[in-house]
């Protein structure tokens, strides 16, 4: 297994036009940052999608594309072998990535002034989607203690009696938090949701970075009778695809898969690119054992970095169930306006930061996301940068 990471590790991706390593300055202002922040991987993609992409390339033709049945083919018993969601192809429509998608669908099936629901914090494009299509958004804050998050679900159902949202927007597994949500969690959600009528759109696109012992339930299995959740996920994060603009949409209501067209038909959108569909095919009919070594490595590394933080009680890590983005809280440790400058000028990395992934004007977060879909050697300098400076702040 180790051979294995060694062959498909990307130790540095500067100059590659990696949004990760190549927009450092134009993000933090500063080049010398170990780039931890956007959600890719530092690995390859798996050789069964490159020996795709090249006979595809190798054939040399690119004219108009007829989607392959493979292609849904490989989506649904994905689904249905790892996860046990049993989907139907008329479902299926295909989005250039979820938040694409999520702008799209939202304008599809709601109008102008409806309520979003999304837990906060959450995944910061969500803000975006709502704001940029003039819809309302209604927070319900997730309830942490010593960096456990849960739902209230009393007060979710408080919250949806109050707002009267039109639609819920669930992250789940939730980013940047790391929970997988437990069935009796998702189906306490569900059933309130189906009690008030709001339509549930399950954002599932770390369904497969899953850590040891934990499993993903589908909104769209547990879903009992009528109004079924909508669904997205996607390739690009269990195989490291997000350049391939390649994601999932499952809607399995004839009346919304009807307004999702139209709305599409509208705008003159049209299918993915070729190498899309080749690559998104081959990586969930052959990328099962790459997914597992690659799994196995963020583990190890999530291991490790935990224990090194477990020197310093006053640094609270969430446990991480699902993605490979760890959730840290500084607070114990810097203020929120020192906060930029102990982890760029002191620990030299680049994260994503907690206020990011809350409400516009929340600015008083002092959490770090982090990254770990990196070779050990990455996750392990982290973890001595951090270390260094923690021993020499806190026990001077």
């Amino acid at each position: 297994m180790q051979t294995d990471l060694r062959e498909i590790a990307l130790l540095d991706r500067r100059g590659t036009n990696s949004a990760k390593w190549d927009s450092l300055l134009a993000t933090f202002g500063q080049e010398d940052l170990l780039p931890l922040w956007v959600a890719d991987m530092d690995f390859k993609a798996p050789k069964c999608v490159r020996d795709a992409l090249h006979q595809a390339v190798e054939q040399g033709a690119f004219g108009y594309y007829r989607v392959p049945d493979a292609y849904y083919e490989s989506i649904l018993g994905w689904e249905k072998t790892q996860h046990g969601t049993c989907l139907q192809r008329e479902w299926i429509r295909t989005t250039s990535g979820v938040v694409s998608g999520l702008f799209q669908l939202i304008q599809a099936i709601t109008a102008p002034g409806d309520g979003i629901l999304v837990q906060i914090p959450v995944y910061y494009p969500f803000y975006r989607v709502i704001r940029n299509t003039g819809r309302r958004a209604v927070y319900h804050p997730l309830t942490e203690r010593n960096g456990i998050y849960t739902v209230d679900l009393e007060q979710f159902e408080q919250t949806i009696v109050a707002q009267r949202p039109k639609l819920f927007l669930l992250c789940s597994p939730h980013n940047p938090v790391g929970r997988v949500w437990r069935e009796e969690e998702l189906r306490g959600m569900l059933e309130c949701c189906q009690r008030h009528q709001v339509q549930v759109v399950s954002d599932e696109i770390h369904h497969d970075i899953l850590m040891p012992g934990h499993r993903h339930c589908s909104a769209t299995r547990l879903w009992q009778g009528e109004g079924k959740p909508i669904t997205f996920f996607s390739a690009s994060k269990t195989f490291n695809l997000a350049g391939m603009k390649n994601s999932i949409l499952v809607l399995p209501e004839e009346a919304q898969r009807e307004q999702f067209d139209a709305f599409q038909r509208k705008l003159g959108i049209s299918e993915g690119s070729t190498l899309d569909y080749v690559a998104v095919t081959a990586a969930f009919l052959g990328g099962k054992e790459w997914l597992e070594m690659v799994l196995h490595a963020i583990f190890q590394n999530a291991c490790m970095l935990r224990e090194t933080l477990s020197q310093f009680p006053e640094v609270v890590v969430s446990p991480l169930e699902g993605t490979y983005l760890m959730w840290i809280d500084l607070a114990g440790v810097v203020s929120r306006e020192t906060l930029h400058d102990f982890v760029q000028n002191a620990c030299h990395l680049a994260p994503d930061y907690g206020h990011w992934f809350f409400p516009e004007g929340e600015k008083s977060d002092t959490h770090i996301r982090l990254n770990l879909a990196a070779p050990q050697q990455t996750i392990q300098r982290a973890a001595e940068q951090l270390e260094t400076v923690l021993k020499r702040v806190l026990r001077a």
